[in-house]
């Protein structure tokens, strides 16, 4: 090699490691970047629950409180009682004797009553107090649209749970004797089902996406939990299945989430870090992420209701302004109240077609099968 080409050479390598290390730089610079936004986020979801009482105290609206556990995240306490004031606000949670955060009930179940049960996670057991649970305001409603009917909405709901959860214990639901269940489900299943058994699956990713500017770059795939959600949709199915073959009317729900072009500044921040927390099993930083996973949740749950002709309720499109959220998904006590009244068509529907219903129907001055 002439001593020409030996520095053309040199001079091309050396091209080579400036750009190499500039690189390097960029990337570095743009890692440090994005962790001092995430940082950033840390601390304006902190503000944010040092001034919203309610995401503040989270464990008691959410009924997580750890004196009310018989087994943490499995069973309440039967009578378990907690009451306490927070930031001026008071909340109160008591289960009745067989460890629900309801009314106590008759088993076997009162002729003639027509008999509503709510089951699923933290969304549905959550509320300042019992009877502002959605399953509570759901009963004052429907008490409301039909009066004179014995009817009752009972709120099964155990925080975290899965709807795996909930096939186990269906025979202890039906047990009950109800006439209608409702089940409202979605983000424990993602956060506790799904994303642990994906990042199993796929440990080389979830190296990468400890990494902000890799998940940046090269954004979460959310169809390639297509296999994992419909697992969720069969164990739907098989709910909804046992309980038409008892005769027993099933509603499910899409799973509702702060709309995200309406989220801004401190509030969408606190998203970027609360989604965090739901998508630690398989670390991922960014609320529009867990809303791309969510939207596919809710898109495959409107093709397995048609394709199983399970009859839900899609509280995604209604229930989208930011301001009944504290969270990725808990309500606010307005929210809360909200949830109930999205429900309460569908759900009075399906009491009118009850035997009780139907006699009801026929006793009512000006009653039929249309009436409000």
């Amino acid at each position: 090699m002439t001593t020409r080409s030996r520095r053309v050479a040199f001079r091309v390598l050396s091209g080579l490691w400036l750009v190499l290390a500039a690189s390097v730089l960029v990337v570095l610079a743009a890692e440090l970047w994005l962790q001092y936004e995430r940082r950033g986020d840390r601390i304006a979801s902190e503000r944010f629950r040092a001034t919203n009482v309610f995401f503040a105290n989270g464990m008691e609206l959410n009924v997580g409180n750890h004196s009310l556990w018989h087994v943490r995240w499995q069973e309440y306490e039967p009578g378990a009682h907690l009451d306490v004031v927070a930031g001026g606000v008071r909340f109160v949670v008591q289960m009745n004797s067989e460890g629900y955060r309801t009314h106590e009930f008759a088993v076997p179940k009162p002729g003639g009553l027509v008999r509503i049960v709510c089951i699923g996670g933290s969304t549905t057991v959550a509320g300042r107090t019992n009877d502002e649970t959605y399953p509570a305001l759901l009963e004052k409603k429907l008490r409301e649209r039909f009066p004179g009917l014995p009817l009752e909405v009972l709120n099964l709901g155990v925080s975290s749970v899965t709807t795996e959860y909930w096939l186990q214990r269906l025979g202890r639901v039906l047990a009950y004797e109800p006439d209608v269940v409702i089940q409202y489900q979605g983000i424990n299943d993602i956060s506790w089902r799904h994303l642990p058994r994906y990042a199993q699956a796929h440990p080389q990713r979830g190296r990468a996406y400890r990494s902000l500017l890799v998940q940046r770059l090269f954004p979460f795939p959310a169809e390639e939990l297509d296999p994992y959600l419909e697992e969720t949709f069969k164990t739907l199915g098989t709910t909804a299945g046992i309980c038409r073959e008892r005769g027993i009317a099933y509603l499910g729900a899409t799973f509702a989430a702060p709309d995200p072009e309406q989220t801004r500044g401190e509030f969408r921040r606190h998203l970027d870090y609360n989604a965090e927390y739901w998508m630690r099993r398989f670390p991922m930083h960014s609320y529009a992420t867990w809303t791309r996973i969510v939207e596919r949740h809710n898109r495959l749950f409107g093709d397995f209701a048609w394709r199983s002709h399970v009859t839900y309720v899609p509280l995604h499109k209604t229930l989208q302004d930011p301001a009944l959220f504290i969270d990725v998904c808990h309500f606010t006590p307005e929210g809360i109240e909200r949830l109930a009244d999205t429900f309460v068509p569908a759900v009075a529907g399906l009491v009118r077609d009850t035997p009780p219903g139907r006699r009801w129907l026929r006793a009512t001055p000006g009653g039929t099968e249309d009436a409000p």
